[in-house]
């Protein structure tokens, strides 16, 4: 933000960062409805964080993602996907970071899948410190399955990674131009 920054542009990217929370909730919400979407929706909703960091920057789209945290957290949705959410939908503010850092790709493709997997471990940590009844290892059926789990999640994050400069093209090219609130 900026010392001249008008209050109609104050506005417009508090309306701005509100809708995208707002878009964010619902989508978890959705998640919390159909089972299958209860490890889509968290991704989804962090594909709307690069809106807000696109047009914003950084500042404004960490607090975008705090205030879905803390929204969906209350709301009620799936407890396992809003705790997801809040591990793991800062992903795409954290990538461009991680991709402008570290210039060997070989060294940051392991940077992001360990953050991912420190990530989700921590949050199934906390869920089974929170929730002892879901025990973690019989939930999935076994140890072997688990890993399996393990292993399928940190493929889903290389796709989910790899279609992050699609969809911020996407945005850029096609949807933005139709947006035209944000013209400054």
């Amino acid at each position: 933000m900026t010392k001249r920054e008008t209050a109609q542009q104050k506005t417009m990217r508090i309306a701005f960062c509100g809708m995208m929370t707002a878009l964010s909730v619902v989508l978890m919400l959705l998640g919390g409805l159909i089972p299958v979407l209860l490890y889509v929706s968290p991704l989804a909703a962090g594909l709307l964080l690069l809106a807000v960091l696109m047009e914003y920057g950084k500042k404004e789209a960490w607090l975008t993602w705090l205030a879905t945290a803390m929204c969906v957290l209350l709301v009620g949705v799936d407890k396992e996907a809003a705790f997801f959410y809040g591990f793991i939908g800062y992903y795409p503010i954290l990538k461009w970071e991680i991709d402008r850092r570290i210039p060997n790709r070989g060294l940051r493709l392991g940077a992001k899948l360990v953050l991912f997997t420190l990530s989700v471990g921590l949050m199934y940590l906390l869920l089974a410190i929170l929730f002892p009844a879901m025990m973690l290892v019989e939930s999935f059926g076994g140890i072997g399955m688990l890993v399996i789990f393990a292993v399928m999640l940190n493929v889903c994050l290389l796709l989910y990674d790899r279609a992050l400069l699609p969809m911020a093209v996407l945005y850029d090219r096609r949807l933005k131009p139709h947006l035209k609130f944000l013209k400054r």
